[in-house]
């Protein structure tokens, strides 16, 4: 057996495709994106870095355990292309799209394969971009805003990340009378700096006002929005600016930069560099609730009486006087270590300065751990380490009720499926990444959602 044929079934059996009733389809057969039963739309979102190949050549260091011909762009580009193909997702979202790459080489063959493209590349002198391609014959565009997440006059606002806010309408099959709830798909790649977590903040504002504003012009002519985020978020899992798009809520006066992506332990440093209140400049016109002053308020004002949620409060570990640790102070593991805990999830409330939140009520489409054991998921490696930094996050709706678990309501997206991940032992056990088998530095993520179809 030829040696690429064993690379290929590699493929195949170290990463299959989950349904999450438990049971596992077989990963050969790609997740089909058809529609389901009457009134229900099912389609996959892909969300993948495909590191841009002047930012491999430029950092030679991350990636010395690579032989040469994985590093060829020429050899890369093949194995992105099959992997698309394999996979034919309904949303593909690319962080680290060269432009020049890109625009000669990768739209063409998705073109080809039915998709309509949108791309935004990095403002200054960087040439790598963020794209959303969407199958043309499953949704057609509403609208799209592409984000420069550069401000001039804004301290926090001054580096070349984008983003891609784009409001998609589902094509169905069912009668005139019905469709599809439109989605706003959103993508961005985040600053890298592990120690400036309040940059990376300020832009995830930013994005996250968008989405905001395309949801709230939905709403405001009676339709319900979903939402799809994702991307390269330079962030781990159960970081403050992960709990912040999961939880809506941070309280963020006083953090040290370095440990709001958690990517770099600076605990050791007397005198961090902290964030501090306002984030944002008034003049940006986003205010604390990640939305636009212009935007007309559609939740009840506040009633004098501040209300916080469990997740709010449980965000104040990351104030000061919570991050120094006394020393005498015992280590018990989930309890008095830096590892914030799952909690559930709060309506937007009124909340005072010093704090973001934001609205959307998202989900995470990964555990961050491989099912049923204690694994940890990675999305990324390179020499230096693997981490879990890129996302897909989703609207889901919860109903709370007393003494049972969070029941989904009709209405939010509601997830069926996704490409499971793999460990950090697993990818150097194929020699890191890339490699033969995965092209970028990067595994790709591919999650499958359910949208009931309403009336109009």
């Amino acid at each position: 057996m030829k040696l690429c044929t064993c690379i290929r079934l590699c493929l195949v059996m170290w990463r299959v495709w989950e349904d999450l009733d438990g049971t596992q389809a077989e990963p050969s057969v790609p997740p089909t994106t058809g529609q389901g039963p009457e009134s229900v739309f099912e389609f996959t979102v892909m969300s993948y870095n495909i590191l841009a190949q002047y930012l491999l050549e430029g950092h030679p260091e991350l990636y010395i355990h690579c032989s040469d011909k994985v590093l060829v762009w020429s050899t890369r580009l093949k194995g992105i292309i099959q992997e698309i193909k394999t996979w034919r997702p309904d949303i593909l979202c690319l962080q680290e799209a060269q432009e020049i790459h890109f625009q000669k080489q990768l739209q063409p063959v998705l073109s080809d394969l039915g998709y309509t493209c949108v791309y935004k590349r990095r403002t200054g002198s960087k040439t790598d971009g963020c794209a959303v391609c969407y199958q043309h014959s499953r949704f057609f565009q509403l609208s799209v805003s592409l984000l420069e997440l550069r401000r001039e006059g804004c301290e926090l606002l001054d580096r070349d990340n984008v983003a891609i806010v784009l409001l998609l309408q589902p094509v169905t099959s069912q009668s005139p009378d019905q469709t599809g709830t439109p989605i706003c798909v959103a993508t961005t790649h985040l600053l890298f700096n592990p120690r400036r977590g309040d940059i990376k903040l300020a832009q995830l504002v930013m994005v996250l006002a968008e989405v905001d504003n395309v949801v709230r012009r939905c709403k405001a002519i009676g339709r319900e929005c979903e939402v799809v985020l994702c991307g390269d978020f330079n962030s781990f899992p159960n970081m403050p600016l992960y709990q912040f798009i999961k939880t809506g809520q941070l309280y963020y006066h006083g953090l040290p930069t370095w440990m709001i992506s958690g990517q770099e332990d600076l605990s050791h440093q007397t005198h961090p560099r902290r964030v501090y209140a306002p984030l944002l400049p008034s003049s940006l016109g986003i205010n604390d609730n990640c939305q636009y002053v212009t935007a007309k308020q559609t939740e009840s004002p506040p009633s004098g009486k501040l209300k916080y949620s469990q997740g709010f409060l449980l965000q104040l570990r990351y104030c000061p006087g919570a991050c120094e640790r006394p020393r005498d102070l015992a280590l018990i593991p989930g309890v008095t270590d830096n590892t914030p805990d799952q909690h559930e999830k709060q309506p937007c409330t009124p909340t005072f300065s010093n704090t973001v939140c934001h609205c959307l009520n998202l989900s995470s489409a990964y555990s961050h751990f491989i099912t049923g054991t204690d694994r940890q998921e990675v999305t990324t490696l390179h020499s230096n380490a693997g981490a879990t930094v890129d996302y897909i996050f989703y609207s889901a709706r919860t109903e709370r009720i007393r003494g049972q678990t969070d029941k989904r309501l009709h209405g939010g997206l509601e997830q069926i499926g996704r490409l499971a991940l793999l460990t950090e032992d697993d990818l150097w056990s194929l020699r890191g990444l890339p490699n033969e088998v995965f092209p970028s530095d990067h595994l790709s993520l591919l999650a499958k959602f359910k949208l009931r179809i309403s009336p109009l």
